[in-house]
């Protein structure tokens, strides 16, 4: 069956709607006369390095409107944006330049602003630098692929599918789903079957332990054996891309990020653009996903000059817009007592947010530290029991809930209890062939306290 029809307007009404604040939506709050929200989040995308936020914001300080006028703030916030670049700011900075009732006094507030927000400040820790080394130092790699099957409608036709996925300690592939494709579902469903038989080798945390990998994406391409189908999808494949790139010009971070994922499969002809610079935009536009995709670019030197301080920096400005798996990871930093970052506190609060979002790896992390924490302010165990069922819901064999449980349960004088869940730990992790040093010791560890009434937390 031949599909024509490829839908242009259905493909992009995602692209359309920007998931998370940013220069669009500002710009529609501006528009609706909604100042309060538009300073807000121009505000925000100005301290994250947007230069055309920096120029809107200043004209808000200006005329007084979401917030109080301040000819200081607005004078400072124009001289940056002009630092950055925008042209529309120099205009506006010689005009009020004249109206500063202290010359002195405006160099020294822009000279504060520009210490924390400054083109030079932003260049040294959150800009990237492309790196065409094609270094990659990989912290995963694939051990099995499996390659789509197509059913005879797919066969047919050309198509393009992205599949963004999670790989879980045992290396499988979870929590698959298609994040953009074209024409919309010709090969969705093959895509994710195939990613879904895929396995990797992951990594071992800072305890030795195996490692979840989060926000993989892999692209599959479908090439019709038919010479006039090909050319009709690659003039739509066009029309396509252009009207996503017309939407990312207009400041939508959702359009900048997949014009970002399709100019990195190659996905898009003729084009001059770099997608690094894209998930750039879109990232200090606030998109999540490019602003993780920075983190594993600077960790990983994937695309950008390797700069684990420029990586650690990019997981904070994400962990603080409130998502749960920019805040996931930046816990694991920070309990990673090898590193500069090591905060047990700091932790302990990030995780608890992210629990409270109901995020599955941040609930087991959680329920972990109140466990095993070296800090007392911290270690709760009837906290930890609580946070470990919960989590135990989605993932009932899962060996940490199941020690952490073993411990909570001793310490708390349910010996029998935690003696179950400890070798139930151990056996599963045994079958899922993870380390089993840290288990057999903890079960070791229970029996001497047994014998002398010290606690398992040593």
């Amino acid at each position: 069956m031949k599909i024509r029809a490829f839908g242009l307007c259905a493909a992009l009404s995602l692209a359309s709607f920007a998931t998370f604040a940013d220069y669009s939506s500002a710009q529609k709050d501006l528009q609706n006369e909604d100042y309060t929200a538009a300073f807000s989040e121009f505000k925000k995308l100005a301290e994250q390095g947007h230069p055309q936020a920096m120029f809107e914001l200043a004209k808000l300080y200006e005329q007084g409107k979401g917030t109080d006028a301040d000819i200081y703030s607005a004078f400072s916030w124009y001289m940056l944006a002009l630092d950055y670049g925008n042209e529309d700011a120099k205009d506006r900075y010689r005009d009020i330049r004249r109206e500063v009732p202290s010359r002195k006094d405006g160099k020294d507030h822009y000279k504060a602003l520009s210490y924390k927000f400054g083109y030079d400040k932003h260049q040294s820790t959150m800009a990237p630098i492309e790196d065409k080394s094609g270094h990659d130092a990989r912290y995963i790699t694939v051990k099995q692929r499996v390659n789509p099957t197509y059913n005879d409608d797919a066969g047919i036709q050309s198509a393009w599918a992205t599949v963004s996925f999670d790989v879980n300690q045992q290396g499988k592939v979870i929590n698959e789903r298609v994040i953009a494709s074209f024409p919309k579902g010709v090969i969705d469903d093959a895509a994710l079957e195939a990613i879904a038989q895929w396995q990797y080798n992951v990594p071992n945390d800072y305890s030795g332990e195996p490692q979840a990998v989060f926000d993989l994406t892999h692209t599959f391409e479908l090439q019709s054996n038919k010479s006039n189908y090909r050319r009709e999808y690659k003039s739509q494949l066009a029309e396509y891309s252009q009207k996503l790139k017309a939407l990312a010009d207009k400041g939508n971070n959702y359009a900048q990020a997949r014009y970002a994922m399709m100019l990195e499969a190659d996905l898009v002809e003729n084009s001059k653009d770099h997608y690094l610079d894209w998930y750039y935009r879109a990232a200090i536009n606030g998109n999540y996903d490019a602003q993780l995709w920075l983190v594993r670019c600077f960790e990983y030197g994937t695309a950008c000059k390797a700069d684990k301080k420029k990586a650690y920096n990019w997981l904070e400005v994400a962990s603080q817009s409130g998502n749960e798996r920019a805040q996931y990871q930046l816990a694991n930093k920070l309990l990673d007592y090898e590193t500069v970052h090591y905060d047990l506190d700091k932790a302990a609060k990030i995780l608890k947010k992210a629990t409270h979002q109901q995020y599955l790896p941040a609930m087991i992390a959680y329920a972990k530290l109140l466990a095993f924490a070296e800090k007392e302010s911290i270690r709760d165990y009837e906290e930890a029991v609580k946070y470990a069922e919960l989590a135990r819901a989605e993932a009932p064999d899962n060996p940490v809930l199941l020690s952490v449980l073993g411990v909570a349960y001793s310490e708390l004088g349910r010996m029998q209890q935690g003696e179950k869940y400890l070798r139930q730990a151990y056996d599963e992790a045994k079958r899922r062939n993870w380390p089993t040093q840290n288990y057999l010791e903890l079960m070791e560890g229970r029996a001497s306290m047994m014998a002398n009434g010290t606690s398992l937390i040593y």
